[in-house]
């Protein structure tokens, strides 16, 4: 645990997405000495959280009763969030939220050099960080990937068609939809789609598996785990 309140705010006040620390020098390198943090990636100065810095700021949350990360909360103003496709959102992507989907994508990239230790590749695989946060990790993968999300307007009705990532009842897996307005073609479209969606997600190490459910809903169940038989298994038919 962060010896003085210095330090722990500045764990606590780490970029929640990619986990870069602010701080005076003299508080990042006593979280490097205490191995809460590490100096890494392409830009000179830039310290981010190991993964006991980012276990450590999960129980500073809970023992602060911070409720950044519950997954019904909304994000904070300012703080990057993945479109997941359940978003009350104006159409269009401007080109500020494509640059910073660009920048969220490229500091989950450093979060994996970081932790990903002992890897030929450390970042063909997702990090532990991923794992505890994957409905934002492979939304982010998508857009950052230019895939399109789908959209709600302020009635809860889809306004576009793209992708949807929610949450499953099996530990460690989330499930991505191809879901779009009513009468949309996006049903009998949606197997195409989400072929791209589970060659994307493999090129970043998530093994999506497209199943049939019900309603002859397709749908990509997806693990940080690789499945022998390979992304474009079928199951369900």
């Amino acid at each position: 645990m962060p010896r003085s309140a210095a330090q722990r705010r500045a764990v606590l006040e780490a970029d929640p997405v990619t986990g870069e620390v602010k701080a005076s020098p003299a508080v990042r390198e006593a979280l490097v000495r205490g191995k809460l943090a590490a100096a890494h990636g392409r830009r000179a100065g830039a310290y981010y959280l190991t993964e006991l810095g980012w276990a450590v700021r999960t129980q500073l949350q809970s023992t602060a009763g911070t409720a950044e990360y519950r997954a019904d909360a909304e994000p904070e103003a300012g703080i990057f969030a993945a479109a997941t496709g359940d978003e009350v959102a104006a159409e269009g992507l401007t080109s500020d939220r494509a640059t910073a989907t660009k920048a969220a994508f490229t500091g989950l990239l450093e979060i994996r050099r970081v932790l990903n230790t002992g890897m030929a590749d450390p970042l063909a695989v997702p990090a532990p960080w991923e794992r505890t946060r994957m409905v934002q990790a492979v939304a982010l993968t998508l857009e950052a990937g230019g895939i399109p999300a789908s959209r709600l307007d302020a009635a809860g009705r889809r306004t576009r068609t793209g992708y949807r990532v929610l949450d499953t009842d099996e530990a460690g897996a989330v499930r991505v939809e191809w879901r779009g307005p009513a009468n949309s073609t996006a049903k009998s479209e949606a197997e195409g789609h989400l072929g791209q969606c589970a060659e994307l997600l493999g090129h970043w190490g998530w093994d999506a598996v497209v199943y049939l459910g019900a309603r002859r809903l397709r749908f990509l169940h997806v693990t940080a785990v690789r499945s022998p038989a390979g992304p474009d298994r079928v199951a369900g038919r």
